[in-house]
């Protein structure tokens, strides 16, 4: 009697991480739009059903992307407010 040969493993699909989701954390720290775009992008794809990683890396890099953008608003309305509020200061010098 022999015994059966054992049947090869079916052939393991590999799951590899979505480089949109990897493009998306890194632009959101250097250009944040570009981040967000590329985020988005990811999540989608990878809720597409594909065989992707990195849905919490697209998350992230949407929230990263969301508060810098955020705090990068916030830091030029504060320069606006201030050059403002020195204008009519600077009126009164010129008028003499």
């Amino acid at each position: 009697m022999t015994s059966p040969s054992p049947s090869p493993a079916p052939p393991r699909m590999t799951e590899r991480w979505s480089v949109f989701a990897v493009v998306g954390f890194v632009c959101a720290w250097l250009l944040p739009p570009a981040g967000l775009a590329c985020s988005i992008v990811a999540l989608a794809r990878i809720a597409d059903g594909r065989a992707l990683h990195g849905r919490g890396l697209a998350i992230a890099g949407i929230v990263v992307s969301v508060v810098v953008m955020l705090a990068a608003l916030t830091i030029i309305a504060y320069f606006v407010w201030f050059g403002l509020m020195f204008i009519p200061y600077g009126m009164q010098l010129r008028a003499g």
